[in-house]
């Protein structure tokens, strides 16, 4: 009788063990960096042509802080910038991660820049979102600022507000939302580098990351 009861014990304690060992698996498995950073034909991308360095950003149009990285990557790009080397060794690759739990507008944002792509203006249509954020955080009526800003840019606007509410438009930013959260994303601006997450204190430490590429 005896024996059998240890048995039970035994198996009872083998079946407590499998399963807490499946917990452990499914709470710490890590993220699927490999998966992110497969460029796309679908992607947007500048920079370096070589892709031999690979910077991915996952960014929020209304998220004050992508706002200040944006504008400090762009610098890069000014003729006589101390930091122009970056984007000669540097492929940069930007995807949609719009925090919409707590920016009313920042999903109808990436609607449009994914709407302006079509015609070839996104990079220049996010800058533009970026340079007038304080608006677009206001603003109640978010296509028919998106639609303002369309005009300004010299878009096709009958084209630019099929685009804008396309299925296509939708799965891209879906497709960016589901990568990035399979990536353990929590937070904007977050950027991967040749397969791994980028941590960093300041904006002089991610600049000071990049600069030490070779």
């Amino acid at each position: 009788m005896k024996y059998k009861t240890y048995l039970i014990a035994a198996g009872l304690l083998t079946l407590l063990f499998v399963f807490l060992y499946g917990v452990y698996l499914l709470t710490n498995t890590a993220p699927n960096y490999k998966e992110i950073m497969t460029i796309t034909s679908d992607d947007h991308v500048k920079w370096s042509s070589e892709r031999k360095h690979v910077l991915i950003e996952y960014s929020d149009l209304q998220c004050p802080a992508c706002k200040l990285y944006h504008e400090m990557l762009s610098s890069f790009e000014a003729s006589g910038s101390p930091q122009a080397a970056i984007p000669k060794k540097v492929t940069l690759v930007y995807r949609h991660f719009p925090l919409y739990q707590i920016h009313e507008n920042a999903l109808q944002m990436a609607y449009g820049a994914e709407g302006s792509s079509k015609q070839g203006k996104f990079f220049e249509f996010v800058t533009a979102l970026f340079a007038d954020q304080d608006n677009l955080s206001k603003t109640k009526d978010p296509k028919t600022y998106l639609v303002d800003k369309a005009k300004a840019a010299g878009l096709n606007i009958e084209q630019f507000k099929k685009d804008m509410d396309s299925q296509y438009v939708k799965d891209k930013i879906t497709s960016d939302l589901s990568g990035g959260e399979r990536a353990g994303i929590n937070g904007t601006p977050t950027f991967f580098l040749d397969g791994q997450k980028l941590e960093f204190k300041s904006p002089q430490e991610f600049v000071k990351i990049l600069q030490n590429i070779q």
